[in-house]
């Protein structure tokens, strides 16, 4: 039985990526409606207006143009043969590594995590590159203004832009170290724009083993929603 990892959704589909590739299912029917079988499967998954991004243990970042999506929920097939390289929307396809972790982005900007580092790629045309390395980071989310956000079981890490590589993040939330109480693991977390406390800043809404977190960015203020 394959092992689900990821799902994204958009007006029509959602993208569920696991051990065995990924699955398309119609947002309406709650059908599958195609699939792609990929030896070692898919780590993560996401998608803007024209592509779907999908990340590999060995083989970094593969997409699928949305053209190439067709199929039936009576008998779905399977649109591996729409696969490609990063490589063929930008010239910076080269990664901190191949084994991909996990994708985030906005538009023509994608988010990268590998077991190596984080990367940021605009895509074609102007195409840039730009990255940190790390190891031990899991997840990421990129805001619409082009901030983004970076993991691991211990920090959660922000950055203010992305046009150089960096080497220290602009701020981080260490456990143990202010807010995050000493002891616990971070598991997950999510980004809501300009909803804090002064109506610019972010909200920032995190998953550990004590429990959620909830930080107002503007001023560090937080709630804690214990486990029970």
């Amino acid at each position: 039985m394959a092992s689900f990892y990821q799902v994204w959704t958009d007006d029509n589909y959602a993208y569920a990526a696991s051990s065995d590739g990924m699955t398309i299912y119609e947002v309406v029917s709650g059908s599958e409606f195609a699939y792609v079988n990929y030896t070692g499967g898919f780590n993560t998954v996401w998608a803007n207006d024209s592509y779907i991004f999908v990340g590999t243990s060995n083989s970094g970042v593969k997409y699928i143009d949305k053209t190439c999506i067709s199929g039936s929920v009576v008998s779905p097939p399977d649109l591996y043969i729409c696969l490609n390289d990063l490589s063929g929307l930008t010239v910076y396809s080269a990664l901190t590594s191949t084994n991909v972790q996990y994708i985030h982005g906005n538009g023509s900007i994608i988010l990268v995590v590998t077991n190596s580092g984080v990367d940021v790629v605009k895509l074609n045309p102007q195409s840039y590159r730009s990255y940190t390395t790390i190891t031990g980071v899991n997840k990421c989310f990129m805001t619409s203004t082009g901030r983004f956000y970076y993991m691991s079981l211990t920090k959660l890490y922000v950055v203010e832009t992305c046009l150089v590589d960096w080497v220290s993040a602009d701020n981080e939330y260490a456990v143990g170290s202010g807010i995050f109480a000493a002891g616990i693991t971070l598991n997950d977390f999510f980004i809501t724009e300009n909803t804090a406390s002064d109506n610019i800043s972010n909200t920032i809404f995190c998953a550990t083993t004590s429990g959620a977190y909830v930080i107002d960015e503007s001023n560090d203020n937080y709630t804690i929603y214990y486990v029970e």
